[in-house]
């Protein structure tokens, strides 16, 4: 934290539980629905996940048309469940701490811009973050692991990506953050994420949003 010139923030986990109140598995039926109707020949492994994302990766094997109809599906539902988003206790109190250090912070996510705004704007944070890169475009392949969000964030930013902090709660954002040069913080949120994250190279880990807020105040 002494060393941090910007702080990046995941979405999902780090800041809130996106699906809190509309489950993810209803978002990946709903993706699923939309390109059956559509067409789609669906592959056992879209049947068989309940990660939206995942099918949102996999549905680029499906053709541009059922990919471009996944894509504003997904975010359509994303904004829909940052209605009922649950904040992530620490959250906020990090987000503080770090504008009043003059810690400039940016939410680096695979859920679209426009979900990520709309949770924002509900709880009067959007003052608090200085760029959004989320996912914009249907190519799944510039989503985390790919480091093109965190240099979207990090150039916007002008910031080197060794004086910055990424927090995450995935591998890929362990990953991502590896590639991009960044120190990866990882958010163990659930139980063997320890573990994961561990072995995937986090730099740190965290069981709390709340122990990162107090490393900020204790400075």
């Amino acid at each position: 934290m002494r060393d941090a010139r910007c702080l990046l923030l995941d979405f999902d986990g780090p800041v809130c539980n996106i699906f809190a109140g509309l489950p993810a598995r209803a978002v990946a039926e709903s993706l699923r629905t939309a390109l059956e109707k559509a067409g789609g020949p669906l592959p056992p492994e879209v049947r068989a996940t309940n990660d939206p994302l995942a099918v949102f990766r996999l549905s680029v094997s499906l053709g541009e048309d059922l990919n471009q109809l996944a894509l504003r599906t997904l975010t359509e539902r994303e904004v829909q469940a940052a209605g009922t988003a649950r904040l992530t206790p620490g959250a906020v109190d990090l987000m503080e701490l770090a504008r009043g250090r003059d810690l400039p912070v940016a939410i680096v996510s695979n859920n679209s811009v426009a979900a990520v705004s709309a949770f924002l704007t509900r709880e009067g944070l959007s003052g608090l973050v200085e760029y959004i890169a989320g996912r914009t475009e249907a190519d799944p392949s510039l989503m985390k692991p790919n480091p093109h969000l965190l240099d979207q964030a990090l150039t916007y930013l002008n910031a080197e990506p060794s004086a910055a902090l990424l927090v995450g709660d995935s591998v890929t954002d362990v990953q991502a953050s590896k590639r991009a040069g960044v120190v990866a913080v990882g958010y163990a949120n659930r139980p063997g994420k320890v573990e994961r994250l561990g072995n995937a190279g986090a730099d740190l880990i965290v069981t709390s949003m709340q122990d990162l807020a107090d490393a900020l105040r204790s400075l």
